[in-house]
């Protein structure tokens, strides 16, 4: 009983994560640093605080692949906060400087169990990211590289979004030419090419390093059903 009190009382904000996230103390990692190596069993869970987690897998050839990333309001790492993994199953590196929320696992199950609000958001940003991870999946199964880097876009634009304007949509990752060349599998020549041909369309633009979409003309020349950009929920405003 006094665990459900405690949720309860750590939820009565507006946003149950954020209040619950911001009575812990908080640890800065600066870009490059490593947060958790593949194999460790981590004492705490961490929470983005501020900044851009990438998380990687090393292959036989001793190369880093980029699995995902990881933004403000996630948490790391999530299969040994859920109790499915008991050592972390990926390496996870700050992309950029970052300041994380230290959470115990206790405090962050007691929250699942007994903070309604909470958990919903939790399971929202879930959702959120299996959607994600499927239209991920579907881009890399594009045949030709123009439709990969379309369905990829897309794909950035659903889970790491930030609403700018009615129809512009900035991805929160610094994204080089060839962090998109490696995730959809192109040649950094043929997703140059394809990014002119974007960009010439207005479809894509550079703010700096990070990307923005026109989400409207980037599903024009989508050649399926789904369209998220007109669900409001999915994508939230800056």
């Amino acid at each position: 009983m006094d665990d459900r009190r405690a949720a309860q009382r750590s939820g009565s904000s507006s946003d149950d994560r954020r209040s619950f996230y911001r009575r812990n103390q908080t640890v800065k990692f600066p870009k490059g640093e490593t947060i958790l190596l593949q194999g460790d069993v981590p004492k705490c869970i961490y929470c983005i605080k501020s900044g851009v987690v990438e998380e990687t897998n090393l292959t036989s050839s001793g190369n880093q692949q980029s699995i995902a990333y990881e933004i403000i309001g996630d948490i790391i790492p999530k299969s040994w906060a859920f109790s499915k993994s008991e050592k972390t199953l990926f390496d996870y590196t700050a992309l950029t400087d970052c300041e994380l929320y230290v959470i115990s696992k206790e405090d962050f199950l007691t929250q699942l169990a007994y903070n309604y609000e909470f958990t919903k958001k939790m399971l929202n940003r879930l959702v959120v990211e299996l959607m994600g991870a499927k239209l991920k999946l579907d881009a890399l199964e594009k045949p030709h590289a123009g439709q990969k880097l379309l369905y990829t876009f897309r794909y950035l634009c659903v889970q790491y979004g930030t609403r700018l304007g009615m129809n512009a949509i900035m991805i929160q990752v610094p994204l080089t030419q060839q962090d998109i060349a490696d995730s959809t599998g192109l040649t950094r020549e043929t997703t140059n090419l394809e990014l002119n041909k974007l960009r010439k369309a207005k479809i894509v633009t550079n703010d700096q390093k990070f990307y923005v979409v026109d989400f409207v003309k980037l599903n024009e020349l989508i050649d399926d059903e789904f369209v998220p950009g007109s669900s409001l929920n999915l994508l939230p405003k800056k």
